[in-house]
């Protein structure tokens, strides 16, 4: 099931930033969520990771308002689109049932499988996929800020 809003990047509204040296570049990306999104495995397009990029880091934002027990899992898309990639070459599942959003905040990630990833000759979708969703009427925007530099 997919997100009942497009993000700024599915939308077509944010195209990714592209380094043009060995600088590094962060980019936010943001899916609005609402009540109907609370269902496990909904997921969509958050961000990209641009053609010939690496990424460094990334952030996790989320407000409190997503409801207790709230968790998601962030990775690249596979080939297909349909699922977050579990290829070496894609870093794996970037974060599995991250629960920042169940008390709100901002955390910095930095997945161990960020060392396995190749880059590639195409912008790569980041998916966000809900792994537990939350209790009451939680709705907000739910953020990713990826750091990534020229490969």
């Amino acid at each position: 099931m997919a997100f009942a809003q497009k993000s700024a990047v599915l939308a077509g509204h944010q195209n990714p930033i592209t380094p043009g040296g060995p600088e590094l570049v962060c980019a936010r990306f943001g899916q609005p969520l609402v009540a109907a999104d609370h269902v496990a495995d909904t997921l969509g397009v958050v961000g990209v990771l641009p053609a010939g990029t690496l990424p460094v880091s990334f952030f996790v934002r989320a407000p409190a308002a997503l409801g207790a027990n709230f968790a998601v899992s962030i990775g690249l898309a596979n080939a297909a689109g349909t699922d977050i990639s579990t290829a070496d070459d894609d870093g794996g599942v970037w974060v599995a049932g991250n629960t920042t959003g169940a008390a709100g905040g901002y955390i910095q990630v930095v997945p161990a499988g960020f060392a396995k990833i190749v880059p590639k000759d195409v912008d790569r979708k980041v998916l966000v996929k809900i792994t537990t969703p939350g209790t009451g009427t939680p709705a907000g925007l739910f953020a990713v800020d990826l750091v990534y530099a020229n490969a």
